[in-house]
């Protein structure tokens, strides 16, 4: 039997690796080929095996890239399931408002794309900040709005959801982005050829039967798969490229 090789974003394999184990056994189960998951320790470990991918489930950004450079076709992505920010204040600042970041300095990690669709986001209501702290974490963006470092700052919304209530306690969380215009994606490398309808035809019919259910049941809010339109692609190589 052919075997693929089948990788994960290290952010979602994070939270349980064994979810993905069984995506990879309820796909193999399901099509007439083997589908082999290929676990990554980190973002560095995962990109530099990525040449020897066949199937990826990756970030937007990834997405993009496997998609534009390397010939990958686009699958599925999760059913309402999108990535998004959590704008965050200083405790000491009351009622703050997206109005308030007129002119403001804002702590973020700039290379990662919730900074893009922050920006993106207030561009929509014509305001602009001053100047985008850059720092290396998400973490460090919350301790420098602790410190008054910056007033406001930009976090990634699957990580702010995952902090302690000490961690949320740091900061004053005003704003949730809900554009929904970036999104984790299947894509299907140009070694796998036509099979890509069979494992795209597999995907969105996982959520019509028990075990399929149960997959999905254990992957991180995921219900169902949906396929993704060219115009979702364009608007979020547009979001990358006019707001890095």
């Amino acid at each position: 039997m052919t075997k693929f090789t089948f990788m994960v974003c290290p952010h979602d394999t994070a939270r349980g690796p064994e979810a993905w184990y069984r995506m990879a056994q309820y796909l193999t189960q399901h099509l007439e080929f083997d589908v082999h998951f290929e676990l990554s320790l980190d973002f560095q470990d995962f990109h530099a095996q990525l040449d020897s991918a066949d199937i990826v489930y990756a970030n937007p950004t990834d997405t993009l890239k496997l998609i534009d450079q390397r010939g990958f076709v686009p699958q599925v992505k999760p059913k309402g399931l999108c990535d998004e920010l959590v704008f965050v204040a200083n405790t000491e600042i009351a009622n703050p408002t997206l109005e308030a970041l007129q002119g403001e300095k804002i702590a973020t990690v700039r290379s990662l794309l919730p900074s893009n669709i922050a920006l993106y986001l207030l561009k929509q209501r014509s305001i602009e900040p001053a100047e985008l702290l850059d720092r290396e974490s998400w973490m460090s963006v919350i301790r420098s709005v602790w410190q008054g470092e910056a007033n406001y700052g930009i976090v990634y919304k699957d990580t702010y959801d995952e902090l302690s209530d000490q961690g949320k306690g740091m900061v004053n969380a005003f704003f949730t982005s809900d554009e929904k215009v970036a999104f984790h994606s299947f894509v299907c490398g140009p070694n796998v050829g036509a099979k890509c309808d069979n494992l795209e035809n597999a995907l969105l019919v996982m959520d019509s039967d028990d075990t399929g259910k149960e997959v999905l049941s254990e992957l991180h809010h995921i219900s169902s798969w949906t396929r993704i339109t060219p115009e979702e692609l364009d608007l979020m190589r547009h979001i990358i490229k006019e707001y890095s």
